[in-house]
């Protein structure tokens, strides 16, 4: 059976759940400016690129919902990986492949796809019609694709990529793509591949067949006992076979080589059109599980090949604006590191490559990030948020080195602006949200919390962010914040915990944001004089 399985190794779309709320996820982590940069195609062409205007739904969808569901396994990351680095080093077949599912997938619309989809009801003619001529159309698609992937397999390192092209050698070989072939031609006294003048041309039959039947007549001249003998198509006549003919037999075939219309009236037309039908159905039957299996193939390839070549997007945009990137690597949940780690979204966003971190949190379920209003507190929890969300889909990092744990249960909880649509207050919706998170919470979890219960007392605020975090942290739960509440923070800092590790925004003598975080005990103070100086006290 033909098959994709370039995401999995084994299943098209995995048994994994998506986060479980992927619009907090995306909408906290900026993560629709990156499908959307994915989703703008990008040609590297000697050193120079060449993109385009336009954004391709197809990949921004396929990049959701490939992103929003997570892996689980080091297996399956590095599968994917593997998978990802053969689509990069090969970027022509990327594009070619993704190009070949994109316009079978519009053709298919164009014929009714759409329609089937929705379940509308169809006459078995038309319905015959409508798989014959679509029949014709994957076949194509899977020729150019078979021929596109032999050419490029002896570049192909990875076992996905190479199990891709086999399984098309193999499932569609040459031998059975020609049996098939053999078939719709047989199939032409029904209907054939070029479409007749008209806006439904694609349900038109076009050729007119010769069904020749055997039978006797029986009591009031019925007909009795009949038989398909043969059909007679442009190209070729199908017959039944005989073991024995008499002479009178021979000379009927010789005698009635000129066709006869022997029947005038509608009953009898209607009957014949319907035995036609049959016939055509029957033919046609040795063929409905492979047709039914290109249906699925083609559905699959263009998702999986729309995601890969929206990774292909994104690397070369990262090459553009020159962003570090590396395939990250899988280590125990009370470790990450990285370096030289960047908030991609912001980069794309601003077209340059925005400050690294660099960070070694070894033996830590709690980090609470705090320092200068500015600092880049909250850009540096968001790349680590975005880093995470792309390795977990197998994706590259912007980073120059990146090691954490998989999480597939992934929370963030950041600070929203005013709503005036709430029908309570902004305290209230941010309980709700936790209580949320705590509801989902599994094994492998991670949440970010960025300026949580920022909206009420600095005392209060303060009180409930403990209570909560330490919750977290007794059942197994990593949590990186970054908050105002300084109360809490000196709070756990004294406390000397051996599983919390503290960050500072780093603030120059002078005021100057240098955006870097560095180990340090939290202080009294944000700084928010500073910003006042330069706001305020700028304009004296």
């Amino acid at each position: 059976m033909l098959s994709v399985n370039l995401l999995y190794e084994n299943s098209e779309f995995g048994s994994g759940k998506p986060y479980h709320d992927t619009e907090s996820v995306v909408n906290d982590l900026g993560l629709n400016f990156l499908f959307e940069n994915a989703a703008i195609n990008q040609q590297a062409r000697n050193r120079a690129v060449k993109q385009t205007i336009d954004i391709d739904s197809e990949i921004s969808r396929a990049m959701r919902k490939v992103m929003m569901t997570p892996l689980r396994t080091e297996e399956e990351l590095k599968y994917r990986q593997a998978v990802l680095k053969d689509f990069l080093a090969n970027p022509d077949y990327t594009e070619k492949l993704y190009d070949a599912a994109r316009r079978l997938i519009a053709a298919w619309k164009k014929h009714g796809k759409n329609e089937r989809d929705k379940g509308n009801p169809m006459d078995t003619s038309r319905q015959l019609i409508s798989e014959i001529r679509l029949l014709h159309i994957f076949l194509k698609a899977l020729t150019e694709i078979k021929l596109l992937s032999r050419k490029f397999k002896p570049d192909f390192n990875s076992k996905g990529l190479r199990s891709f092209c086999e399984r098309l050698e193999t499932e569609y070989s040459d031998e059975w793509e020609e049996k098939i072939r053999k078939v719709l031609k047989d199939l032409s006294f029904f209907c054939d591949e070029e479409d007749a003048p008209g806006d439904n041309h694609f349900f038109k039959r076009i050729v007119t067949s010769n069904i020749v039947l055997e039978g006797a007549v029986g009591t009031g001249f019925k007909f009795t006992d009949l038989k398909l003998d043969s059909v007679k198509s442009q190209e070729k006549v199908m017959q039944r076979r005989k073991s024995t003919q008499t002479v009178f037999e021979k000379l009927s075939v010789t005698l009635s080589s000129e066709p006869m219309i022997i029947v005038k009236d509608e009953e009898s037309i209607q009957a014949l059109a319907e035995l036609e039908t049959e016939v055509a159905s029957y033919i046609f039957s040795f063929l409905q599980g492979f047709s039914r299996n290109c249906r699925d193939f083609f559905d699959a390839l263009l998702v999986q090949s729309a995601f890969y070549a929206g990774c292909n997007n994104l690397y070369i945009r990262c090459q553009q604006i020159k962003v570090n990137t590396c395939y990250p690597t899988v280590c125990e949940k009370e470790r990450m590191k990285f370096e030289n780690l960047m908030e991609l979204s912001m980069g794309l966003c601003n077209r340059k490559a925005p400050v690294g971190n660099d960070g070694d949190i070894a033996d830590k379920m709690l980090l609470i990030v705090t320092g200068a209003n500015q600092g880049g507190k909250s850009t540096f929890l968001r790349s680590i948020g975005v880093a995470q969300i792309m390795m977990q889909s197998g994706l590259f990092v912007a980073a120059k080195r990146y090691e954490s744990s998989l999480f597939p249960n992934f929370f963030t909880h950041f600070v929203r602006r005013e709503d005036t649509a709430m029908n309570s207050g902004r305290l209230d919706e941010e309980l709700g949200r936790i209580n949320r998170i705590v509801n989902n919470l599994g094994k492998d979890s991670l949440v970010l919390l960025n300026e949580s219960f920022a909206t009420t007392t600095e005392e209060e605020g303060s009180v409930i962010s403990y209570d909560i975090i330490k919750a977290l942290g007794e059942v197994g739960v990593k949590v990186f914040t970054v908050t105002h509440l300084l109360s809490f923070a000196k709070r756990v800092y004294g406390e000397q915990r051996a599983d919390a590790a503290f960050l500072c925004a780093e603030r120059m003598e002078d005021g100057t944001r240098t955006y870097k975080m560095i180990e340090g005990e939290p202080e009294l103070t944000s700084f928010g004089l500073d910003l006042y100086d330069k706001v305020i006290g700028g304009e004296n």
